[in-house]
Formats: structure tokens, sequence, C-alpha cells
């Protein structure tokens, strides 16, 4: 492709160009499935609301850890985050914990302590504690409702990154059913797992190209000239209800099939080889502008002294994985939340979007 953008990437320096391309509306079934039914749906229907669980659950976490003072350890808040707080969970999603804490103990002596805690106080049953993990975890299943937990630690980027989709679903009602029909889309044909997208990165997948189509704002768009919050050197603060107006049920002439079929279709022909996908300013950015910062857009000013500071290369944005695709994290910029994406699932996910492009295409036909 050159050093030039293709028109249709919508980069930085060719912002939108082909935005206001439409496509027709199409029978969209080839990506509905009919949903399960699961044991616990009856007894979580005896709760009145998703916040009632997660309160259920952080209370009774608390009951266990909080007293403790075990191994030098101060717990100093336990955080819901994942599907159940950005909105996006069905009646089986996980219940996810953070526990923030400090300690002198470490980190895997001090979980495998937790995780014994956790499993004699017959709360929790399935206590399990996966130590060696990038981002290790606990998991367990709670007795009563035998709902799925996942507690992580000190993991506050996943907090912020779930308050953030939260505010986002509620600045248009078509990206919530967007997203959950995506998601469902991928994990039926085996691209939401382990080894492949986690279910957040498949979802910026989805608001990135509403960013492109003027739906949505950027993350810089949606901080700027609020008051920062810094955690770990990077901007963490809320959104500019102003902005957050301003895009408001943008572009209504645009139907939830039409955004899903338009998905389809940019990532078929998306050059993953040559560009970076940037939710922070909305639009593709090369990825040798990462290697040559000065080449980076002024909005990038805080990477760039993370840049110039750090010289642990695998702690660099392009360091982070010897593939091909690049989703930047939209608040940690040396993060690559596409890092465990392993090539089969990447080229899997290409013919995919490839395929249901096709079949749109002949349905218009």
């Amino acid at each position: 492709m050159g050093d030039q953008p293709d028109p249709y990437q919508h980069s930085a320096g060719n912002k939108c160009i082909n935005s206001k391309k439409r496509m027709r509306q199409t029978d969209n079934h080839f990506y509905k499935t009919k949903p399960k039914k699961f044991k616990q749906e009856k007894i979580q229907n005896s709760y009145k609301s998703n916040d009632d669980i997660i309160t259920l659950f952080r209370l009774e976490l608390e009951k266990i850890l909080m007293g403790s003072k075990d191994l030098n350890t101060n717990i100093e808040d336990i955080q819901p985050y994942g599907s159940r707080v950005s909105g996006l969970n069905t009646y089986e999603s996980d219940v996810d914990l953070n526990i923030n804490y400090t300690s002198t103990t470490p980190v895997i002596k001090l979980i495998r302590s937790f995780a014994n805690s956790i499993s004699k106080s017959k709360i929790f049953v399935k206590v399990f504690p996966l130590t060696h993990a990038k981002i290790p975890i606990i998991k367990c299943v709670h007795r009563n409702t035998w709902i799925n937990c996942d507690i992580s630690f000190n993991n506050i980027n996943a907090v912020y990154n779930s308050q953030l989709l939260y505010q986002i679903i509620n600045m248009d009602y078509r990206i919530k059913p967007v997203l959950m029909k995506l998601k469902i889309w991928g994990k039926n044909i085996g691209l939401i797992n382990t080894n492949g997208f986690s279910s957040y990165s498949f979802y910026w997948l989805g608001l990135f190209y509403m960013q492109v189509m003027g739906i949505l704002p950027s993350i810089h768009d949606l901080q700027k000239s609020e008051p920062e919050l810094i955690i770990g050197g990077w901007n963490y603060c809320a959104f500019s209800k102003k902005v957050q107006e301003c895009f408001k049920n943008k572009h209504q002439n645009i139907s939830e099939s039409d955004i899903m079929n338009a998905i389809f279709s940019y990532y078929s022909n998306f050059d993953f080889e040559t560009f970076v996908i940037s939710p922070y300013i909305g639009c593709p950015l090369m990825k040798n502008c990462f290697n040559n910062t000065d080449q980076l857009p002024e909005e990038y000013w805080r990477y760039k002294q993370f840049h110039e500071t750090n010289k642990n290369k695998k702690l660099l944005f392009l360091g982070t994985t010897k593939y091909n695709m690049y989703i930047q994290d939209p608040f940690q910029h040396n993060k690559n939340i596409t890092a465990r994406v392993i090539p089969k699932i990447f080229e899997k996910f290409i013919k995919a979007c490839k395929d249901t492009n096709l079949n749109v295409q002949k349905k218009v036909e």
C-alpha cells in the first residue's frame, strides 16, 4: 500500500473521506442466534437488578477479605468491572471484581492466600487461582446464584474501561444492540477465546468504526477540557458532557443493520499491516509513526514522553505483539488490546468479514 493511506482507511492524514457512504439495509439474520437458556436464569430473576447482583458479590467478598490482616496486606477497595458494569451483559455473564490493595507480600503468594480464604468461606465454590496468567485472577462460582465470578487485583485499567463503555453505549440507542450482535457473531465462529479476541477488544472493532462514521467522538475529544486523572502515567479522566450531547443520536438515517454491514465491509478491506486502530483520536494511524514519534499527531504528546523516557522496548506500543493486528487501548497508549490474537484467529476474522460482507452484497443484489 506504500506510505500513503488508502482513502477507505480514514487515516489521520485523510480523515473520514468516505464516512458518508451508506449501505442499503439488508436482512441481518446471518449474525442472529437463538439465546440459550441457563440454569441460573430463574435464580437471577429473584434479584431486582444487575446492580443487586454486583452489590451482593461485593459485600460477601468484603466480609471474607476486608477484615483480614494476614500477609501485611491492606485491601483498599473492591470495584466491579466488565460487562455487568458496561451494560453489555447477558444473564449468564460473569461478575468481575477488582481488588485494589497494597502489600509487601509477593503477588502469587497473596493470591493463593486470598483463594484459600474464599474457598473456606463456602460462599464461593470451585475456587481456582490462575496465578501465572498475564493478568492473575481467582475464578470461582457464587454458591447461592451459581454465577461465575472472576476476581482480579489492582486491575484499575479494566475498571475505567468498563465505565467508559457504559458512558459510550448511553450516547446512542444503536450502540448496545450493534455491539451485542457483533459479539454473538464473533463467539459463534470462534473468534472470542483465550487465543483470540477478548469481548472488550471485539467491542472496539465496532466502536472504532462508529467513530470513523461520525456517530461517536474520539476519546481525546471526550476527555478534552476535563480535569485529568493520572494513573500509572495515563489519563483516565471523566468525559465531557458537552461533547456527548453534541454526538447524541447522530446520523439517525443509519440503521443498526447498516452499521453492522458497514463494519464487515470496513474490516474486509482494512490494511492491518500498515495501520493501527486508534480509538483515542478516532481514526487509523500508520504504524511507522510509533517508531518515529515525531510523526504522531500532537494529541499523542503523552505517548511521545513515554517513548522518550522508556528504554524497555517491550513496554512500547509496537513491542507488544509480533503479529499484524494493533488496536490501541483508549487510555493506556502503549497497550495493544489484541496482543493475544494468534495469526490463525486473525486470518479467520478477516475471512469471516469478507464472507459475511459477500453474503450481504448478494442479498442487496
